[in-house]
C-alpha cells in the first residue's frame, strides 16, 4: 500500500493513523515477496553485498541498550530468514532518520550537492538539537515497501511529537522531504536471492518480533544527533 502523504500540519493522532494503515499486515498477500528494482542499487543480488551507495542525512544514533535490543531483534530475523537478507548491518550503523538529503549509487551525481549543503546542514544541526530530546515509543516490526525490515516509532507524547517534526522541518528548504516515518532499519532484503523470502513465515516473524520491541521506550538524544555522510547502507559517519 503506497503511504498517504500527510498534511502540513500533520498531528500525532494523524501520523499515528497515517503510519498504522501500513505498518499493520504489512507484508503482501503473494506467493514470493515481490522486491523493488531500486533495491539492487543497495544490494548486490544474489551475494546480498551491501553494495557503494553515497549520500547524506541527519540521524539520531541510539544509546546502548537501545542498540542491544535492536541488535537482538535483527540477529533473531537473520537466524529466520537470513539466506533471504542482505549483508548484517553493524549494530553501531542502527539510527533513526530524523531527514534525508542525497543519495545515489553514482557519487558523481551527488557529489557536489552533498559537499553545498555541508556547512548549511550543520547549521540547521545546532538549533535541531537544541530542540531538546524526543522520547519515542516502539510500534510494530514491519515490511517496509517490500524493501527492509524496520521497527516502527512514534513520539511518546504531543510534545515529543512537536519537538521531533520542529527538527525535520529546519532541513526542509535542503530537500524537501514531504513524508515521515520514524523508523529504525534491521535489515534489507536479498534480490534474486536462492532462498527468496516466505511471505507467510516473514509475517509470523514479524509478528513475534513486535512482541519483543512494542512499547519499548527509547530516547532521541542531540548528543546523537548528527549530519552524516555514508558510502553503503552499513557505512555511516558524522561531518
Amino acid at each position: 500500500m503506497e503511504p498517504r502523504r500527510p498534511t502540513a500540519t500533520e498531528s500525532l493522532a494523524e501520523m499515528t493513523a497515517r503510519v498504522a494503515a501500513f505498518q499493520v499486515d504489512s507484508v503482501p498477500r503473494e506467493p514470493v515477496l515481490g522486491l523493488p528494482e531500486a533495491l539492487r542499487d543497495k544490494v548486490a543480488p544474489g551475494t546480498g553485498e551491501l553494495r557503494p551507495f553515497f549520500g547524506s542525512t541527519v540521524a539520531y544514533f541510539l544509546e546502548d541498550d537501545d542498540e542491544r535490543l535492536l541488535a537482538d531483534v535483527a540477529a533473531e530475523l537473520r537466524a529466520v530468514h537470513g539466506p533471504g537478507l542482505a549483508a548484517p548491518l553493524p549494530a553501531d550503523s542502527l539510527h533513526v532518520t530524523l531527514h534525508d538529503l542525497h543519495a545515489s549509487a553514482d557519487l558523481a551525481e551527488v557529489a557536489s550537492r552533498i559537499f553545498l549543503d555541508g556547512p548549511r546542514a550543520a547549521t540547521r544541526l545546532a538549533t535541531a538539537c537544541g530542540l531538546g530530546p524526543v522520547r519515542m515509543r516502539a510500534t510494530t516490526v514491519f515490511n517496509l515497501l517490500n524493501a527492509s525490515v524496520v521497527v516502527g516509532l512514534l513520539p511518546a507524547t504531543p510534545d515529543d511529537h512537536a519537538r521531533l517534526v520542529a527538527g525535520r522541518a529546519l532541513f526542509d528548504d535542503l530537500v524537501r522531504a514531504p513524508s515521515f516515518t520514524p523508523h529504525v532499519t534491521l535489515a534489507y532484503y536479498r534480490p534474486d536471492s536462492d532462498e527468496p523470502i516466505d511471505p507467510d513465515v516473514l509475517r509470523a516473524t514479524l509478528d513475534r518480533l513486535t512482541g519483543r520491541v512494542a512499547g519499548h521506550e527509547l530516547i532521541l538524544d542531540p548528543s546523537w544527533l548528527y549530519v552524516c555522510h555514508f558510502s553503503s547502507m552499513a557505512t555511516y559517519w558524522p561531518i
